[in-house]
């Protein structure tokens, strides 16, 4: 029973989560939105939606610098003050001046995509300051959970505001959803030191230059390799799991002829097994280490992203098709991943924000030339063949990776061994 009770720290963590996810996730959908029917144009479109990875890769230094230098609080206050006046201004000018609406979008969506960064990589390091060790895999389910809950809502919710109210108006919604996560953020509670209370890591931030921390934060990855090889299999499990993301909808609107209420049906699928995935993490105890039960996850994804082109072959009625697909969707529930939980407790609190920081920009860009390599691909080849080699190639990767991992037993190296710090 005490496994479904929540701390109040960990609710307040959850408000922050779904308001922001929520919030965001709603306004993306009515910018997206707009600018596809103001414009018509796919490439207008486009450009809306490479602003955020390119601004990303552009903060990465200055992000790390400021979460791994100052008061995670302050920086969090900040963002949200920051995002908070954004979308006000946004409100206003727009109102002013609608005719510029495309290049008022795009200041707003650069806006969000710095202050979003911050908050999100800030929150990512924040965790092992707020939550003990043995409740950190827990927390990050709920979070996954929370966060597909979201997704799930924003865009149902979206669709029918938007056709309410006006684009500004979104703005001033969602400047309420921003104003709850401040007020919860003002009441979390750190009980750990935090950067900059601490008089080495003071000194050590206010010694280097942005270069210098971001140089440091490549100098701990090469020195350490299982954290390296983390990074870089999540971004390549990202390109991966685009072929899903751009092939699915793809097979089952123009290859299977879904209708709309079919597609969206299996579409919500999706949401409803990430956040299943995230309750059962967070009520299971892990008996293996957790870097092992996530690659073994992803080797499920690779049979998931097979088994994705098999109703192309077989001729099955568009409803049974769609319950095949949300019964596919739904078991996504696995590849819910403790392996976040694993770097936080790993990588040194001070280091935390360049780390993640770079980890984020590294899977965000490579999602993008996932997307347009897959949707080459699907727009010349069969899916059945593209989603079969790409699960093997998925499933080969996997297995290269844990035997890379067996060979140089990285896992059994003191410096990658987390379960004393657990136990204290």
């Amino acid at each position: 029973m005490n496994k479904f009770k929540l701390s109040a720290q960990t609710i307040k963590l959850l408000i922050i989560k779904f308001t922001g996810t929520f919030g965001s996730g709603m306004l993306s959908f009515a910018i997206g939105l707009y600018i596809l029917h103001r414009t018509g144009s796919a490439l207008g479109m486009g450009i809306s939606l490479i602003t955020g990875p390119l601004v990303s890769l552009i903060l990465t230094p200055f992000v790390g610098f400021i979460v791994d230098t100052f008061n995670h609080r302050k920086i969090m206050i900040m963002a949200q003050i920051t995002t908070s006046l954004g979308l006000l201004l946004f409100g206003f000018v727009f109102r002013l001046w609608p005719a510029q609406y495309y290049p008022e979008l795009i200041g707003l969506i650069i806006i969000l995509q710095i202050t979003d960064n911050f908050l999100g990589t800030t929150l990512t390091a924040s965790l092992v300051q707020l939550f003990d060790s043995d409740e950190l895999q827990r927390v990050n389910s709920l979070n996954q959970s929370i966060s597909s809950l979201a997704s799930f809502l924003a865009p149902v919710v979206g669709a029918f505001v938007y056709t309410l109210v006006s684009i500004d108006s979104f703005a001033f919604i969602e400047i309420g959803f921003e104003v709850i996560a401040l007020v919860t953020i003002a009441f979390l509670h750190f009980s750990k030191p935090i950067p900059n209370s601490t008089p080495e890591i003071k000194k050590t931030g206010s010694s280097e230059t942005v270069w210098q921390n971001f140089r440091t934060g490549f100098q701990y990855l090469r020195n350490q390799h299982l954290m390296s090889l983390l990074i870089v299999s999540a971004a390549a499990i990202n390109f991966f799991f685009s072929a899903l993301n751009v092939g699915q909808p793809y097979l089952l609107v123009t290859t299977l002829k879904l209708s709309n209420t079919q597609y969206g049906v299996t579409d919500s699928a999706f949401a409803v097994g990430m956040f299943l995935g995230g309750i059962l993490l967070s009520l299971l105890k892990l008996k293996h280490h957790p870097i092992i039960i996530s690659y073994l996850n992803i080797a499920f994804l690779s049979f998931i992203l097979i088994a994705t082109g098999v109703p192309e072959v077989l001729g099955w009625s568009s409803s049974l098709n769609t319950l095949y697909f949300i019964g596919l969707n739904v078991l996504l529930v696995f590849i819910n991943t403790p392996m976040s939980t694993y770097m936080q407790q790993l990588i040194p609190q001070h280091m935390q924000g360049r780390i993640f920081s770079l980890d984020s920009t590294i899977s965000m860009l490579l999602m993008p030339v996932g997307t347009l390599i897959f949707g080459f691909l699907f727009d010349h080849v069969a899916a059945l063949p593209v989603f079969l080699l790409t699960g093997i190639a998925l499933l080969v990767f996997t297995i290269s990776i844990l035997t890379l991992m067996r060979k140089q037993k990285l896992l059994d190296l003191p410096e990658n061994t987390v379960e004393q710090e657990i136990k204290e």
